[in-house]
């Protein structure tokens, strides 16, 4: 044999036992892929705002990882009819170059694999695993290496199929907003607790604390007890406290309509609640004749409007309830002596020059002094006597009556028979008259017809429209709302509202930030977004002092509290959510009776918990017991 011929040979041999120690490499990974551990945390995968964060820390042994080998990891969540690849990270021996984590032949090592993704509720029955693939390539690693590209490698073979965890645990999300809207109360006991009558007692399931408001109903601004006044004025001469209809005061147009439409006041019949009558004088005279002459005036004046209400009595179709008014209508007289809160005023707007010494006279505090210096300036200023002494010298009568109004039987029965007759404050007050919700409904519609350019009505309408679970017709009622009083913090509050209860938490951020800066107190509206982004702390925090809550227990098991959420569970108001939580608190806390009974009382109240406690990641350590399975199947 030939020199070349031997080399030949030799190469072809060489080529052979590499290709077969390659080959025979990665098959014994492969063979000994059991020795490779992993440690996946959180062992059960959770999503929290909408996100699921899972770290897998790999150990592999010594004497396992081919210096020329790597290994593309790449982890998939694998649910029905769905898989959510994860990012592949890739593990190199020492002799191979380019990206990955290098682990070293001899004494083995350790990787990390962390990965966040986001949440899709078809991924709540799930199971997280891995298959990862080994070969062998002259060429370096590149920075992203795909599953598929390391399968379709000339020399590849898949290691094993590992489960590492089970997923996803969405407790986070059961975010229930109708629960609050609609304080929902579902019977879950077995033992339903029942009034003296026999009937359900449902006070026994409403929450023990006090009820939390998500919406704003604005106010009706109807006044039970409205109370209209009329004043008038009659004038006397200097010193004289007789009535004298020719006196040039009591003569001038606007002084006798003032006393006109004090008796027409008095004419249209309304309850008269009182009289009082204020009589005064001008400051020139006397202090204690002044004082004698202003209760006399006041006198005076009560005379004149008792011989006025007499003849109204006597009037044709006359509305007055009185018969003898001096025995029906108590009057009230006062004497109130010189008015020298007044005079000063008119001083000021009087033409009078110089009106300072006269002001000065008023500051004195010698009472004689005023009087005597108000008599000398009269000499100097006779505009004192002409124009500004004689409207001082008066009585003020002011009458005060009853408004009219319609009883609260008339205005709840016209609220639905025939709303026209009644006003926008009267028509909202009535929905104030019943806690019947179809009615409520009824009456609110009608005022957001009757009264469109109104904010209030389409407020109220959208309102019980959400109560009623009319969530898109109520987001209509607030959006028109919303177009008349733009700046109006409670309709963008419940505007907010709305969107959440759609689930479009962006849009109802935004909406009751805006509220919130408008000086609305809807901080717990706030905290309930908080949920959602999963800022648990931070919704604890909006939440404040609110107690016997589904939502402040919800963020008080995820935030781990697990008795304080116990706690505000068993005050809450019942219902299958109430229930299915507190199962899920007895889970978490290893209360296997708390966890079986409250799971029993969810799904008498509410069916749909039974599928979803069947793949509920939070019992699935019970999902081999016989007593869970016979509640779930």
């Amino acid at each position: 044999m030939n020199r070349r011929a031997t080399i030949f040979k030799l190469t072809v041999l060489i080529v052979f036992a590499i290709a077969v120690t390659s080959c025979n490499g990665l098959k014994k990974m492969a063979k000994n892929y059991n020795t490779v551990t992993y440690q996946v945390t959180p062992e059960v995968l959770e999503t929290i705002g909408g996100k699921v964060l899972v770290t897998v820390n790999g150990e592999i042994p010594p004497k396992y990882f081919n210096k020329r080998a790597a290994v593309c990891f790449a982890p998939e969540l694998v649910y029905q009819n769905g898989t959510t690849p994860l990012k592949p990270i890739v593990l190199k021996g020492e002799k191979v170059k380019g990206e990955g984590t290098t682990v070293n032949y001899k004494n083995g090592g350790k990787f990390t694999f962390s990965e966040e993704f986001s949440y899709k509720p078809e991924m709540n029955a799930s199971e997280l695993k891995v298959t990862p693939v080994a070969f062998k390539t002259k060429s370096e690693m590149p920075a992203v290496l795909k599953l598929e590209d390391a399968k379709a490698m000339p020399k590849s073979i898949t290691l094993g199929e590992t489960k590492l965890a089970d997923g996803v645990i969405y407790t986070s999300t059961r975010i229930e907003i109708e629960n609050d809207l609609r304080q929902v109360i579902e019977i879950g006991e077995d033992n339903i607790q029942k009034d003296a009558k026999g009937n359900i007692n449902y006070d026994a399931y409403k929450a023990k604390g006090d009820e939390v408001e998500m919406l704003f109903l604005a106010p009706h601004g109807y006044e039970k007890v409205t109370l209209a006044n009329q004043k008038a004025s009659v004038y006397f001469a200097k010193n004289l406290f007789a009535y004298n209809e020719s006196l040039k005061w009591n003569k001038q147009e606007d002084m006798k309509g003032q006393l006109e439409k004090l008796n027409n006041f008095v004419r249209q019949g309304w309850t008269i609640k009182d009289v009082v009558i204020d009589g005064w004088a001008s400051p020139e005279g006397e202090e204690t004749y002044n004082s004698g002459l202003s209760e006399n005036r006041a006198k005076t004046a009560a005379n004149v409007l008792y011989d006025h209400f007499a003849k109204m009595v006597k009037e044709k179709d006359s509305k007055v309830a009185f018969k003898n008014p001096k025995t029906d209508i108590n009057i009230t007289t006062v004497g109130h002596g010189p008015d020298w809160n007044s005079f000063p005023g008119m001083v000021e707007k009087s033409t009078v020059k110089d009106k300072g010494p006269i002001l000065n006279v008023v500051k004195s505090s010698d009472p004689l002094k005023r009087e005597e210096e108000i008599r000398n300036m009269i000499l100097i200023y006779p505009e004192l006597e002409e124009t500004i002494l004689p409207p001082l010298r008066r009585a003020t009568i002011s009458i005060t009556c009853f408004e009219p109004k319609k009883t609260d039987q008339e205005i709840a029965s016209l609220a639905t028979s025939d709303p026209s007759k009644l006003t926008e404050a009267e028509l909202l007050y009535a929905g104030t008259l019943t806690a019947d919700l179809d009615t409520q409904y009824k009456i609110y519609k009608a005022a957001a017809t009757n009264y469109p350019n109104g904010w209030k009505g389409l407020n109220n309408a959208g309102y019980v429209s959400m109560k009623l679970g009319k969530t898109d017709e109520a987001k209509g009622y607030f959006q028109k709302a919303e177009n008349l009083d733009k700046n109006n913090g409670m309709v963008a509050n419940n505007l907010g509202v709305a969107y959440a209860s759609n689930g479009n938490y962006t849009e109802a951020e935004t909406y009751l930030v805006k509220a919130n800066k408008m000086g609305i107190q809807n901080n717990y509206n706030l905290g309930l977004i908080d949920l959602t982004k999963g800022d648990f702390k931070g919704a604890l925090a909006k939440f404040g002092t609110t107690k016997c809550n589904y939502h402040v227990a919800l963020a008080q098991v995820i935030t781990g509290n697990n008795s304080g959420a116990a706690s505000n569970l068993e005050c809450a108001r019942k219902n299958g959510a109430t229930y299915y939580l507190l199962a899920v608190v007895g889970a978490r806390t290893n209360n296997e009776a708390l966890m079986m009974t409250n799971l029993k009382k969810a799904i008498k109240a509410n069916g749909k918990y039974r599928a979803q406690a069947a793949e509920d990641r939070e019992f699935i350590k019970y999902f081999g017991n016989a007593e869970f399975q016979s509640i779930v199947k």
